[in-house]
């Protein structure tokens, strides 16, 4: 896997096919059903919370730790500077209600990367970077 922009990033996590698809709901479900203790167990309510997780511009705590992530464009590069201004706008237009993000374990080389993320978040309040 290449790098990511943030915003696919946050696709990838709460807007894939495969946790939005209607192949996951109730019976329609053609995986094997979960067993736990030797018991089958179904998973009560996990469509309602993809469902709302998919709904990018409520989402308020936000884990894209580990997936690749180079900042607000996938190139970490400022070549295309216009690409890049878009890109945050996008940040800013998709997602404006993250108060928590964790941005741990990815490509992000420089911290102005971080901070321009970070500005077009206005309700941020708690940003984790390890």
């Amino acid at each position: 896997m290449g790098p990511l922009s943030f915003l696919e990033g946050l696709r990838k996590k709460y807007a894939s096919d495969e946790a939005t698809s209607p192949g996951t709901h109730g019976s329609q479900r053609t995986e094997k059903p979960t067993e736990w203790g030797g018991k089958a167990v179904e998973e009560v309510g996990f469509d309602k919370i993809r469902q709302q997780q998919s709904m990018l511009n409520e989402l308020r705590i936000v884990l894209l730790d580990g997936l690749c992530i180079a900042g607000a464009t996938a190139a970490p590069q400022r070549e295309d500077e216009q690409r890049r201004i878009e890109a945050l706008r996008g940040v800013k237009e998709i997602c404006p209600k993250i108060r928590e993000l964790d941005l741990s374990r990815n490509l992000l080389e420089r911290w102005d990367e971080v901070m321009d993320t970070c500005l077009q978040l206005d309700e941020l309040n708690t940003l984790k970077v390890k």
